[in-house]
């Protein structure tokens, strides 16, 4: 490999970690979550410099994953915040779901945005998982498929396949363009402020800050920052007696009101 194909080959593996540490963020903090956000820390502080050394990334990219990285690590506080600011439902103080921010939600439209997003993922033979229990539009899911696409685009890289390459970086360019860009601002913005300085504020920094770099990078135009979500899609069939993780909600409902009752 040269050592131009190998620079694009690093760039967009640093690009993938970047990807990935942010959809992290937005994962339900599981009790896994913690073990692999530490396995994620440095790996991420070294794809950053490489982002500044190699593509002009911004020091404002460093600062906000340093943040991001060192900020309040309990679990059950993290626990705590994302059920008040992300929660379960649409209707969240941060609502993480695309189609809740893009003027769709609770009508038919809203089913076709879901299916566009979808039809991304189809179009590279992914369909999400069986034990994910999220829409295709939720924050951490659009997230890790564009990390997957740095991956796929450092593979091919390094396999001389320049074709495909490019058809990743386009494949990431649209999808930021037509989906993650546009709506990602209004949700750090929302997010930064009902978390007042908490674990998600970090969150919501590092993601502003990367998704501004990667529009600049690959000629996409970022949504607005004061983009507030539409009206409720929220139904009673949606509610916690249909769902299959009531009980774990509850118990985090209950952590939550603890987690007051001593503040």
């Amino acid at each position: 490999m040269d050592r131009a194909s190998a620079t694009r080959c690093d760039l967009a593996l640093a690009r993938g970690i970047l990807y990935r540490v942010s959809s992290h963020h937005f994962r339900h903090p599981d009790p896994g979550w913690h073990a692999e956000w530490r396995a994620l820390a440095e790996g991420a502080r070294t794809a950053a410099r490489l982002c500044c050394a190699e593509d002009g990334s911004s020091a404002t990219l460093r600062t906000a994953l340093e943040r991001a990285l060192t900020g309040r690590l309990d679990l059950g506080a993290i626990v705590a915040e994302h059920t008040q600011v992300l929660g379960h439902i649409p209707r969240a103080a941060a609502t993480p779901y695309e189609t809740e921010w893009t003027g769709a939600a609770g009508d038919l439209l809203q089913y076709h945005q879901i299916s566009d997003v979808a039809a991304f993922y189809h179009a590279f033979s992914l369909e999400l998982g069986a034990g994910c229990d999220e829409r295709p539009d939720h924050i951490s899911v659009e997230l890790e498929f564009l990390h997957y696409l740095c991956v796929k685009e450092a593979w091919a890289e390094e396999q001389h396949a320049r074709d495909l390459a490019r058809i990743c970086r386009e494949t990431t360019r649209k999808f930021l363009s037509e989906h993650l860009a546009r709506w990602s601002p209004g949700l750090s913005a929302r997010l930064s402020a009902a978390s007042a300085g908490g674990f998600y504020a970090g969150a919501a920094a590092l993601l502003s800050a990367w998704i501004e770099d990667e529009c600049r990078r690959l000629g996409a135009e970022p949504g607005a920052p004061f983009l507030a979500p539409s009206a409720s899609s929220f139904r009673p069939e949606d509610a916690c007696i249909g769902c299959g993780h009531a009980a774990a909600c509850l118990s985090e409902l209950r952590g939550v009101t603890r987690v007051g009752a001593r503040v």
